[in-house]
């Protein structure tokens, strides 16, 4: 089956196949290589464990801390004969390179937000950033800050790569929404955004060099 679907992608995708718990079999290209083992467990934050959770088709973009290198990865479940999921098939390529690969329909470009008891859909252009404390995230517009159901992790898996960035394990920041960029002591950078209250946030040492690289400074 692997040989089969090979023939059908780009030669710069590799491909990965997992049951519910580890990776059976990985088929490196010559342009992207996660590293990936037979018998390893399926990594937290992963297309695989995505696809898993969510059984459905996911596609989106993953940041360099998980694999060591980005990538642009499509997950499809796999069931068996009853219906029922086994695992799931992973295509992984640069970044670059999505040309070729499966469309999978249109996705919403608004997030909903909740203050009190209203519902506010808000278009990922008027979102300056996202934070996360107490278990809780929060959506940060101009004027407003919303809470949101989903998780950062979610959040950046969902959100288009070029437009949102995460600067930090409790902020996920839209780059349009960036005044300027200082740096920092504690942090390496300190982030003043265009928000009405001019936030500050912190760009941690973890995500400091992806920062630069995808600003290119």
């Amino acid at each position: 089956m692997i040989g089969s679907i090979s023939e059908v992608l780009p030669q710069e995708a590799s491909i990965a196949l997992a049951d519910q718990s580890q990776y059976l079999l990985y088929r490196p290209s010559q342009k992207i290589d996660l590293g990936i083992h037979p018998g390893e467990p399926v990594k937290h934050g992963s297309i695989a464990e995505q696809t898993l959770l969510e059984k459905k088709k996911v596609a989106h973009f993953v940041p360099a801390h998980l694999f060591g290198v980005p990538y642009f990865g499509l997950g499809t479940p796999l069931y068996d004969e009853q219906n029922q999921l086994i695992g799931a098939l992973t295509i992984i390529v640069p970044p670059e390179r999505t040309q070729g690969l499966p469309d999978l329909g249109p996705r919403t470009e608004y997030v909903v937000g909740q203050a009190d008891n209203r519902f506010v859909p808000v278009h990922e252009s008027e979102i300056a950033f996202f934070s996360s404390r107490e278990g809780a995230t929060y959506m940060h517009t101009q004027t407003e800050v919303l809470k949101v159901r989903q998780t950062l992790q979610s959040l950046e898996m969902t959100l288009p790569s070029h437009q949102f960035f995460r600067c930090h394990r409790a902020f996920l920041v839209n780059i349009g929404w960036i005044r300027e960029i200082m740096r920092d002591f504690h942090s390496t950078f300190l982030l003043t955004m265009k928000d009405g209250a001019q936030s500050k946030i912190p760009v941690s040492q973890k995500y400091a060099s992806a920062f630069r690289t995808m600003l290119d400074f």
